[in-house]
């Protein structure tokens, strides 16, 4: 034999050498991957390698890896609150809705009753109805949002005096709970653009929110500030506050704290989700933060109308 020959066998050997290691990592690969299908989605290629493109493929299917992962944590949120969703909605929707039947059945089986009596009961269930029908508004509100099939009609809109028109307008509310509200502002004239309606109905959600649910406030405040660009209002009481476990679930759909869904009280827990979306619609972000007795904070931004500086 030649040294030509020599070379070519090495040649061979180190090459079918470098194939066996090949299908070996390969192999194993497939397992991990066979293993990750079956539902093990904890599992990690650990695969220790000279060769870069293989190292490379193997981070890359880990990464995907994580990506599932992520994404079978996120459908178990998904599914718990569409569970959770479904139930509230059963509870709001029967709960008077039943209380409605129960009237009219005791009006109209009832020779008994005195036109008094006949009156009062429909007058609750006038008021009942009424609650079904703006719950109802709301479900539809929202899937127009969701749907974009809303327009805003922007403009220049001075908030202080806005803010001053929603807190005059629960100036009863205030008094019946004995609350104080009080409007602090940087300067007395601060211009956003914003749709008119979009931030009153933002305002008055907020406010309506507090007074349903703060318990315990002795007053309601209103911040607003500003940078250059951007107006910043903060909306805050000082009540019981809300639950650090719950907080996280505050803008969600038909969400209400637990001991609030079973006080009765009238909420059908679209309220806040409806400003996050008007909120996030005018271009702005909102955020909640809670100190029980001492801050709870509904915090949201508005761009600065510039020309007005």
């Amino acid at each position: 034999m030649n040294i030509v020959t020599y070379i070519l066998i090495s040649i061979i050997i180190f090459l079918s050498i470098l194939l066996l290691h090949l299908y070996k990592n390969i192999n194993g690969i497939c397992k991990y991957i066979d293993d990750i299908l079956n539902g093990n989605s904890n599992q990690r290629i650990r695969l220790q390698t000279h060769i870069k493109c293989l190292s490379k493929l193997t981070i890359k299917i880990n990464s995907l890896i994580e990506k599932l992962q992520h994404i079978e944590k996120k459908n178990v949120v998904s599914e718990e609150s569409r569970k959770k969703m479904i139930s509230n909605i059963s509870h709001d929707l029967r709960t008077p809705l039943t209380s409605i039947l129960g009237y009219i059945e005791l009006i109209l089986n009832d020779s008994n009753l005195s036109q008094d009596e006949i009156n009062r009961y429909i007058k609750i269930v006038y008021t009942k109805g009424n609650y079904l029908y703006d719950m109802l508004e709301e479900f539809f509100e929202i899937s127009k949002m969701d749907s974009k099939d809303f327009k805003l009609e922007m403009k220049s809109i001075n908030i202080c005096e806005v803010i001053r028109q929603q807190l005059i307008s629960f100036f009863n509310e205030f008094k019946k709970k004995d609350i104080e509200p009080e409007l602090n502002v940087q300067k007395d004239n601060i211009y956003v653009n914003a749709d008119e309606k979009a931030l009153n109905r933002i305002l008055n959600n907020i406010i309506s929110n507090i007074l349903k649910h703060g318990k315990n406030s002795t007053k309601i405040c209103v911040d607003i500030s500003c940078t250059k660009n951007t107006v910043f209002i903060s909306i805050w009481d000082n009540g019981l506050g809300i639950p650090q476990d719950e907080i996280n679930y505050v803008f969600d759909r038909l969400y209400t704290v637990e001991k609030s869904r079973k006080s009765n009280l009238k909420s059908s827990g679209l309220g806040l989700s409806i400003v996050k979306k008007l909120v996030e619609s005018l271009g702005g972000t909102i955020s909640v933060s809670s100190i029980p007795l001492k801050r709870t904070e509904f915090k949201f931004t508005l761009d600065r109308d510039v020309r007005k500086l």
